[in-house]
């Protein structure tokens, strides 16, 4: 049976671990203001037409992104297909694949200048989507291009939306927000990243 004095040390350390983890913080001026279009263009001069067909593509580029999109509220559960593809990447890109990978239960559609676009979204982050935007809301996602799964007809690209913001009245999308706080618990950090393939 735990004594008073220890249960009082573990919830001290519990404390202590999340106040560290709050202070790492998000990243935010890792992240470069660009379209999801610029991103699948940069994808689609990345591989040839006749290199399609069955291909799976990990980017050790993630090329971290901030993009402008409108948020239409609707949600699916992310495909067995992508669910295959995100352990095998974070195997790869994370600290603890199982647990990274996780994170991705549900895709979300955004939309950019009419064009649809089903990005996975980590689960501690939906729920805030719900809280803050409405429907038609313009919104700024933090994505992470981690690469696509190719068929013989197109390639289904995958950027991971880490974080989110409100758009500002006169908008410098990759300055740090204001009165911000990191929802995702910090997932991005967990990514072994080489700052010199940032771009």
């Amino acid at each position: 049976m735990l004594t008073k004095e220890r249960i009082f040390a573990s919830s001290i350390l519990m404390l202590i671990g999340a106040a560290a983890s709050f202070a790492q913080g998000f990243p935010w001026n890792d992240f470069k203001p660009r379209t999801l279009k610029d991103i699948v263009s940069i994808d689609a001069k990345e591989i040839k037409d006749s290199e399609r067909e069955s291909r799976v593509i990990f980017h050790a580029d993630m090329l971290l992104s901030v993009v402008r999109v409108k948020f239409t509220g609707k949600t699916r559960p992310i495909s067995d297909v992508k669910k295959d593809f995100l352990l095998k990447w974070s195997q790869t890109f994370t600290q603890n694949s199982v647990d990274y990978a996780a994170h991705y239960q549900t895709d979300v559609l955004f939309t950019e200048n009419g064009v649809d676009y089903w990005l996975p979204v980590q689960k501690q982050v939906i729920a805030y989507f719900e809280k803050e935007l409405k429907v038609g809301d313009d919104v700024d996602i933090y994505v992470v291009r981690a690469g696509g799964v190719c068929s013989k007809q197109a390639c289904d690209w995958l950027f991971l939306v880490e974080e989110f913001q409100k758009p500002k009245p006169d908008p410098v999308i990759n300055a740090i927000p204001n009165n911000s706080f990191d929802r995702s618990g910090g997932s991005v950090s967990r990514i072994k990243r080489d700052p010199a393939k940032l771009s």
